[in-house]
């Protein structure tokens, strides 16, 4: 007995691409998309800001670290316990809102 053999099925071939026309349209697009676009304006020359004065700068980096002083006043006394030592936070913590309101002020009357 013979067995009979299946011939197998012929698939479709998918059509070939042509790579080299899709390079080209693509090329063409772009070159039109560049005719298209206004030319690049010159770079236009911005005024340097003003300097700040010493005493701004000065007055700035003192109430940056007040501020720090602060909020490490304020976790210290998050954590502790003991009327004690709250009593001593509370005061260190309204000196520090004083002194910085201190440094706010002199800031802005420099600034102006």
């Amino acid at each position: 007995m013979r067995k009979s053999r299946v011939a197998p099925k012929k698939t479709a071939k998918a059509p070939k691409r042509k790579v080299a026309a899709k390079k080209a349209v693509r090329a063409r697009s772009k070159q039109a998309a560049s005719k298209n676009m206004p030319a690049p304006k010159a770079a236009v020359a911005r005024p340097a800001p003003a300097p700040v004065p010493a005493a701004v700068v000065e007055l700035d980096n003192r109430i940056a670290i007040v501020r720090a002083n602060l909020r490490e006043l304020v976790e210290q006394a998050a954590s502790s316990a003991g009327a004690a030592s709250e009593e001593l936070l509370s005061q260190r913590i309204a000196e520090q809102e004083e002194r910085l309101r201190r440094l706010m002020q002199e800031r802005d009357a420099l600034a102006r």
